[in-house]
């Protein structure tokens, strides 16, 4: 039974797990970033050419169709998800994958904030992130917001919360949440995973 924590962030519904077999799916993923990441040595790349909001190297959105330990990984969290779906009694019948993608953090990368979409539930998995300083952000969907002074050296924000992750550590939130993750200023990859997931209801297909 995996323990799924639940917490609130500006009013939206944030869970968290700590995934299974962690140690495993982290080799296999880290194998992939290597390969990926010496491209003039293994002659291959899935990185993809047009810019987005994280700015960094990644492997492209449908790498579960390009390596198998992702597929086998995203089909892994989404039972999880389903799970939590069902002994919580969530009106969702149907999950369905619709993208997936590895992100390595390395000096002074960063991701600006943004979020996900299509899809209705986003998936972020913390392979290596303990000795990156990044932290990942989420933000208050508003256009202005009064800021306190705390003192002179630094400002109170009530519109951005910084959560804690620990390598193996997931959190699954709604697509439309914005987040960021701060800049990495280290010398140490920061490695994650990230998803979206569709929401699907069962009809029936009527005689036409």
């Amino acid at each position: 039974m995996i323990d799924i924590k639940t917490m609130e962030i500006f009013g939206d519904e944030i869970f968290s797990f700590k995934m299974p077999n962690h140690e495993e799916w982290e080799k296999k993923i880290k194998q992939i970033v290597m390969v990926e990441d010496n491209m003039d040595l293994h002659n291959h790349s899935t990185d993809p050419e047009e810019e987005c909001n994280v700015k960094a190297r990644r492997t492209a959105w449908d790498s579960h169709l390009r390596y198998e330990a992702i597929k086998d990984l995203s089909d892994e969290i989404t039972k999880i998800v389903y799970g939590l779906i069902k002994d919580q009694g969530y009106d969702a019948p149907r999950i369905r994958l619709i993208d997936c993608w590895i992100n390595w953090y390395k000096k002074n990368n960063f991701a600006a904030p943004h979020f996900h979409g299509p899809g209705h539930l986003s998936i972020v998995y913390f392979v290596d992130v303990e000795k990156s300083n990044a932290e990942f952000i989420f933000h208050k969907q508003s256009s202005w917001q009064l800021i306190k002074k705390k003192d002179k050296d630094n400002l109170f924000t009530n519109f951005a919360k910084i959560v804690k992750v620990k390598n193996g550590d997931v959190l699954m939130f709604p697509t439309s949440t914005t987040h960021s993750v701060s800049a990495n200023l280290t010398d140490n990859l920061r490695i994650t995973y990230a998803s979206n997931l569709g929401i699907g209801y069962l009809q029936g297909r009527e005689e036409y």
